[in-house]
């Protein structure tokens, strides 16, 4: 698991939302390659007085891996489903991640198909 840094501005975070940021965030790292497990993670949740109703509560997380960081941010009007809306973005930006610095596995067939269509 993770280790994740939350952090608050202009709201208390009580357990129940540090419980389930642990929960739901701190799995992540399981998504990622194996030669490049992450480093740490900082959450940061605050209260934006001035966002419309809908936009009060901002989530932003960041997760540290060699090469550039996965960062996602979202506004929503309740914390628990800006995290669920995090999540979703930081997994969506970890399978680039893989994508881009995975390891690559060839089939044979495709190297034999490759090889034919050369020769011919």
């Amino acid at each position: 698991m993770i280790s994740i840094q939350l952090s608050a501005r202009a709201y208390e975070i009580d357990d129940e939302l540090r419980k389930y940021v642990e929960k739901k965030l701190g799995r992540l790292d399981r998504y990622l390659p194996r030669t490049h497990k992450a480093t740490g993670m900082s959450v940061e949740v605050f209260r934006d007085p001035s966002g419309k109703e809908d936009n009060r509560y901002r989530v932003a997380a960041k997760i540290s891996v060699p090469g550039n960081d996965i960062i996602a941010e979202t506004a929503t009007m309740n914390p628990h489903s800006a995290v669920d809306i995090v999540e979703e973005k930081l997994l969506i930006q970890i399978r680039k991640y893989k994508e881009k610095h995975g390891i690559k596995r060839f089939r044979v067939k495709e190297l034999l198909k490759g090889g034919e269509a050369e020769t011919e």
